[in-house]
Order: structure tokens, then C-alpha cells, then sequence
């Protein structure tokens, strides 16, 4: 016989087995379906010649069946001696032998008390168990009682788990097979302990989509998403960018921390955090927080929640609602909500703190439909027996694409009567968690996964993080009288003294500094610039005999890493995406450059080198930014600023009686592109003679964040750039000779 008929063989078996022992809430016998069949017989087919073998099903698809008909074979026909079924959890031990494994299987037992007695009995063929109590019970294991054909429920569990890790150590067993709704495929190639133990596994990977092109009758219900903005009050707001600017507590991991927990969770999970780091010592108390945790009105995801009850018209009757949210103040806030609006007996609460018989009798009421909405933290995303809801609430929106497929899976249920289900994303508009709805949805399609054939009507255009640092700018540019743009550091650093502190440490007699510039001369034919000029031409020059100089007077200077603060972050980031675009300060920009023309022209030298302006944090500090849609405007007005640098400069050259090729500005017509760094770098050459110094000074500016194979106005705003450079070097060359040389 074929072995493609034996397969088919013990599937029809196992099915008469299921079909006595088993019904259907609608009373007729259970047996696998189509598209359970050929996964089935896929696993028998991977048995032959692999010792790891992952499953990976969406929830609500039947794995448990498919669990059990792997065990079933590895038992009658396998020639294994044991099946060990490891479960997550307790809860998940009983009710899976409760509800399901006993059932079906005569010789079976349970362990997860920590007694052994099933564990170590022979005769019970197939135990369900927990990793730690198989743990407890592996030490008196011997040959005669050893599980050698090993299934792995909800899998994800078992990478970077020790528990899993000592287990398979001890037990070395024959098969492995895993079970879960999603396994991040980047786990498996990270070179994982667990891989190094077992080695690589086989994925066999089925999702909605290649469920349906297997069984035609595979036909799950369509979720209908629609997101509600949950919008912050003004008080929220003053908070919220308070976080932003890493203001409230100093610490950037800390504010960091807060900032999440406020746009996820609301304003109750953030004052219980506040209130937690403060008992702890971590933090001191903010008056601003201690203002806002006084007030005791509902969290704006709270408030959202309200009109998603009224607008679904909650509670249906017969139907569930499953509510999640990740934290369990914010979880019992919402049946707060819900509890001041329906029957309270028809809402219930689902957390870490509900033991395991209250979980018992919970699934109950669900199964008897006398709970009509369910809220629940990330304890119902997997394992517990959830009945399907026709509407699910996502409060917030986890950036795991496991847990988001899982809490999909409770709503997408296959053979569910209801073909078109509804799916409520609640998010705080113009923050990171529509950042994280679009990572989690991306994740999902690298991993396989074809969302979109069951959840339709996401739509984040125009909500992510990056559009309120947009709308930020917008509005700064209207307090500051209608200016077309704003300084980079709007979130309350400051601006102007930046070129003042340069100037103070790079002409001050800094001991530290002149010893360092000693050295820098010697290694370079710069051996004759006097060391307080060396002090300042280092900060501009691009070389490898300045650069521990360079990088000490930015430290003197106390320049901080913008990168690091989350408001300067996201403005980089939406520079990247084209959403606000930027040029230097040409007033602040003139300055650095006029410093250098200073100290090089007071030496009377030729430095050598070029004047590099590429130091990405000091620039950052020169930048004005505005929304792309004003670069038209911007652009002309720097047009403006050349020509009255230029005019002004002629009126000089004529007023002085400077001859005019000793004054020489060559500015560049096409720049220099750095792909890697996605840089524009745009050379420009200063020649002077006057009052018998010569000097010739090359310029090189940076312009970071700009990706020319994605920018929308490339041509335009090379030209900015290209004249902001010149507006800057034309001004410095004014105001030294008007510095200089007018009394």
C-alpha cells in the first residue's frame, strides 16, 4: 500500500474515532475537514524525514484537532513509545484535558500540580503538562516511561524560554512538533538556543488565504475594521508633548516609558506608572503630573469607548463583544464605562488576577451566552476557550504581529454562521500607535500573511506620528507671526547661543584644547598655524588629525544628542518622509563661517584643508524647518537673501576701493550625493586679499536625510539648499569685512 493511502487510511480512522466520541454545538459528530486533512497528511509527510516540524494555523482554524490526530498516529502507528502534550500554561492543562484530550483519548493524564503520578505512569500513553512541572518530574524518568514523540501548543512560547530549553535537553526525544497561530520566521534564523538543542525546524505554514485556495469550503468571515480617533483633551495634550520633549521626568527611557503608556492606555495607567516609579525612587514628583492625576475624568480611550457603544448599539443580545486592552487599570476603566451604561450582570472581566475556577466558570457563562461583552488583557489572546464575538475592540493596538493575528483569530472564526464580523480599532490620532498598526500589518505580509483577505477598511493616511510634528510646525509658524518657517529646536532648546558658545570655547585658552591642537599640527603640514587658531579651524575640518579636537570642543560646547530626545526624532523622521523639509539658519550658519575666515585670515595662511561643515547634531542646531508644501515660498525668499548679500557685498568692494578679483565667491552648480549616508554635500571656495593677506578658504556644507530616489521635489530643493549655502557664505564674507575693515 502507498503510503499516500496509509496516510489517508489512518485520517479516515481517526475521524470514526472523533465522530463516536465527540459532537458540535449543533450535535453532529466532529471530523476534519478538507483543508484539516491535508494538513494532516503534510505532518505525516514531514515525519518521515524531519525531527522538528512547526505548524503554524490561525486561531480559531481547529489545531487542537490536528494535535490530536499527531498524537493518535504517533501512538498507533508511529511506534513511539510516549506523547508529551507541553501546554503554556496551568489553565490551558486542565481545560484542554478537560474539554477536549480526554475525550477523545482513553490513556491519557494530566500534570501540572507537581505530583508526577501521571507523568511517570507508563501505562498513560499521552500526558498534557506543563514545561516547568515536566521539569520537577524529568529527574526520575526512565527508559520505560520516556516520552520520546514530544507537541509543542502555542510554540512561539518555547524560543528563548529555558524551561523549554532544559526539557527538550533532558528528554532528547525523537519528534518535536510545534503548534502555534504565528511564529516570527526572524526567531528561527537568530540563531535561537532552541535550534542549537533540536535543530532547524520545517515551518509549515497556513494562512486564512492558503486555507481557502485548499478547501474551497474553507470559508471564514470578513472583518469589517473601522478606527475611531481617540482624541486628547487640552490638558492631555500639554502632557503628552511634555513627554515628547522628555520634560516631565528628565529621563529619556523613563519619559519614554510614560509617553507609551499614556497614548496605549490613558490617563489612569499613566498615573498609576507615575505613582509606581515614585514609590520606587526612581522618579521625583512633577507638579504637572500631580495637577493631572488629580482630575478624575475618563482617559481618552475611555471616552472613545463610549461612542463605539453607542454607535454598535452594545450589548446585542446573543452576540459577544471582546474588548482587549493591554493594561489592567485601563481594562477595568472600560468596564467601568460599560458597567455605568448596560446590565452591569452581562459584563465581565478577563485578567491575570482571575484564578484559574473563576476562568472556569467564566468560559461557561460565554459558552451559555450569559456574558454579552467580554474585556480582557492579552490573558484571552491565546489558550482560554473564548466563543466567537461578532465585534471586537482593540483599545490599543499591540505592535506584536502574534498577539494582534491572535486576537484576530478570536474574531475570525472558521464556520462561524456570521460571515461579516466587525473589527473597532480605537488609536490616539497623530501618535506612534498608527506607527505601530502599520509595523504590525507590514509584519504580518513579511511573515506570509494575508490580512487583507479578512480584515478590510484600514485606512492611516495622514495620522501617523510624523503628521503631529506637521501639525506642531503649522501651528508654531502662526504664533510666530506667519513666519514660513520655524527653528528645528521648537520643543524648547535653545537656538541662538549655540554660535556664541562656539566662539567663547574655540577663542578661549582652553589648557585641555591647546594641548590637544599641539598634537593635531604635527601630524599634518598644518605645523605652522598658531594653536588658537588650530583650536578653531578643528571644529569645521573633515580630517583624522582633528577629530578627537573636533569631538572634544563639541563636548565643551555641551551640544547634546538630539537623536536621542523623541521630539527630534520623529522631526527627522518626517524629513525623511518628504512630510516638512529644512534649510540653516543664514544668520547662524554666517556666523560659523565668518569665525573661520577670522581666526584663518588673523594667521595670514592657507590652512590647506577645506572648511567642512558635516557634523550632523552641531547642523541640526542651524536648521529651521517647514512643511513641504511651502517650499515654493522658501525657495524664492532664499533667491531674495543671495541678492542682498551680494549687493551688499559690491557696495563694500566699491566703498573700499578693493580691487574686484581679490574678492572671489565659486559656488557650485551641481552637488555631491552620498547615497549610504543619504547626504547632499555642496562645496563652495571663499578667495580674499585684502590689506595683504591672501587666503583661499573651500567650504563644504552637509545636508543630511534627504533620499533623492524618494524625494517628491528634487530639483527644487536642490536649489534651496544650493542657495542657502551661497546666502550663508556671501553674509559671512559681509559681515567679516564690515567687522573688519568699516569704522
Amino acid at each position: 500500500m502507498s503510503n499516500d493511502l496509509n496516510e489517508l487510511k489512518i485520517i479516515e480512522e481517526f475521524n470514526r474515532v472523533l465522530s463516536e466520541r465527540m459532537l458540535n454545538l449543533s450535535g453532529k459528530p466532529i471530523m476534519l475537514k478538507k483543508y484539516q486533512s491535508y494538513v494532516a497528511q503534510e505532518i505525516l509527510r514531514n515525519l518521515r524525514s524531519n525531527r522538528f516540524i512547526i505548524v503554524s494555523m490561525p486561531t480559531g482554524s481547529g489545531k487542537t484537532l490536528l494535535e490530536e490526530f499527531t498524537a493518535y498516529y504517533a501512538i498507533k502507528y508511529g511506534g513511539y513509545n510516549r506523547v508529551l502534550v507541553v501546554e503554556p500554561t496551568r489553565f490551558l492543562c486542565d481545560q484542554m484535558f478537560k474539554k477536549q484530550w480526554s475525550k477523545t483519548f482513553d490513556n491519557i493524564g494530566k500534570e501540572y500540580e507537581g505530583e508526577c503520578g501521571d507523568f511517570l505512569d507508563p501505562y498513560k500513553k499521552i500526558v498534557i503538562a506543563t514545561p516547568m512541572t515536566s521539569l520537577k518530574c524529568v529527574e526520575n524518568i526512565d527508559e520505560k516511561r520516556s516520552f520520546d514523540f514530544i507537541i509543542i501548543d502555542e510554540v512561539h512560547h518555547a524560543f528563548g524560554n529555558k524551561y523549554y530549553q532544559e526539557l527538550l535537553k533532558h528528554l532528547n526525544p525523537k519528534i518535536i512538533i510545534g503548534f502555534t497561530a504565528l511564529l516570527p520566521s526572524e526567531k528561527i534564523l537568530r540563531g535561537e538556543e532552541l535550534i542549537k538543542i533540536i535543530g532547524t525546524p520545517i515551518l509549515l505554514h497556513y494562512d486564512f488565504k492558503r486555507l481557502k485556495d485548499i478547501d474551497p469550503g474553507f470559508d471564514p468571515p470578513l472583518a469589517i475594521a473601522d478606527i475611531y480617533e481617540s482624541y486628547f483633551s487640552d490638558d492631555e495634550i500639554k502632557i503628552y508633548d511634555e513627554l515628547l520633549k522628555r520634560n516631565i521626568t528628565k529621563d529619556n527611557r523613563i519619559d519614554s516609558f510614560l509617553e507609551t503608556t499614556f497614548v496605549k492606555y490613558g490617563r489612569k495607567a499613566l498615573c498609576e506608572s507615575y505613582e509606581n516609579l515614585l514609590a520606587r525612587g526612581k522618579i521625583v514628583r512633577n507638579d504637572d503630573l500631580e495637577r493631572f492625576c488629580k482630575e478624575t475624568t475618563y482617559s481618552h480611550k475611555a471616552r472613545t469607548l463610549i461612542e463605539v457603544i453607542n454607535s454598535y448599539d452594545i450589548p446585542q443580545e446573543g452576540k459577544l463583544t471582546l474588548i482587549y486592552t493591554g493594561r489592567i487599570v485601563s481594562a477595568e476603566e472600560a468596564k467601568d464605562v460599560l458597567s455605568n451604561r448596560i446590565p452591569k450582570q452581562v459584563v465581565s472581566l478577563l485578567t491575570g488576577q482571575v484564578d484559574k475556577d473563576e476562568r472556569l466558570e467564566l468560559t461557561e457563562k460565554l459558552k451559555k451566552g450569559e456574558i454579552s461583552v467580554l474585556v480582557s488583557t492579552k490573558v484571552g489572546e491565546e489558550g482560554i476557550d473564548i466563543p466567537e464575538a461578532w465585534l471586537q475592540v482593540m483599545v490599543d493596538v499591540t505592535k506584536s504581529p502574534l498577539r494582534f493575528y491572535q486576537r484576530t483569530g478570536r474574531l475570525i472564526r472558521v464556520g462561524s454562521p456570521e460571515k461579516i464580523k466587525h473589527l473597532v480599532l480605537i488609536l490616539t490620532p497623530k501618535t506612534f500607535e498608527y506607527d505601530d498598526l502599520e509595523e504590525v500589518l507590514w509584519g504580518l505580509y513579511e511573515e506570509g500573511v494575508d490580512i487583507s483577505y479578512i480584515i478590510t477598511g484600514i485606512d492611516l493616511t495622514g495620522k501617523t506620528t510624523t503628521d503631529h510634528i506637521v501639525d506642531t510646525i503649522v501651528k508654531a509658524q502662526e504664533q510666530i507671526s506667519l513666519a514660513p518657517s520655524v527653528p528645528y529646536l521648537i520643543f524648547g532648546r535653545e537656538v541662538r547661543n549655540i554660535v556664541k558658545g562656539i566662539e567663547e570655547v574655540v577663542m578661549s585658552k582652553d589648557e585641555e584644547l591647546q594641548k590637544m591642537a599641539e598634537k593635531a599640527k604635527y601630524c599634518s603640514t598644518w605645523d605652522f598655524i598658531p594653536t588658537e587658531s588650530m583650536v578653531a579651524i578643528a571644529l569645521m575640518l573633515h580630517h583624522y588629525c582633528v577629530k578627537d579636537l573636533k569631538l572634544k570642543i563639541l563636548e565643551k560646547i555641551g551640544i547634546p544628542s538630539l537623536e536621542k530626545i523623541k521630539a527630534y526624532h520623529l522631526i527627522n523622521e518626517a524629513i525623511k518622509e518628504n512630510k516638512i523639509y529644512y534649510y540653516y539658519d543664514i544668520d547662524l550658519l554666517a556666523d560659523l563661517i565668518r569665525l573661520v575666515i577670522e581666526r584663518v585670515y588673523d594667521s595670514c595662511i592657507n590652512i590647506g584643508g577645506a572648511f567642512v561643515l558635516n557634523e550632523k547634531e552641531l547642523l541640526r542646531y542651524l536648521t529651521r524647518v517647514f512643511p513641504s508644501n511651502k517650499l515654493h515660498e522658501i525657495t524664492k525668499n532664499m533667491e531674495k537673501s543671495v541678492e542682498l548679500y551680494k549687493n551688499r557685498l559690491e557696495e563694500l568692494i566699491t566703498f573700499l576701493d578693493i580691487k574686484r578679483d581679490n574678492i572671489k565667491i565659486m559656488t557650485v552648480l551641481v552637488p555631491t550625493y552620498y547615497k549610504e549616508q543619504k547626504a547632499l554635500m555642496y562645496p563652495e571656495s571663499i578667495n580674499l586679499m585684502i590689506d595683504k593677506c591672501s587666503i583661499n578658504l573651500p567650504v563644504k556644507i552637509y545636508y543630511y536625510d534627504i533620499d533623492l530616489d524618494a524625494v517628491k521635489d528634487e530639483k527644487e530643493i536642490n536649489e534651496l539648499f544650493k542657495l542657502n549655502a551661497e546666502a550663508a557664505i556671501y553674509k559671512a564674507v559681509v559681515d567679516f569685512i564690515e567687522a573688519r575693515f568699516i569704522r
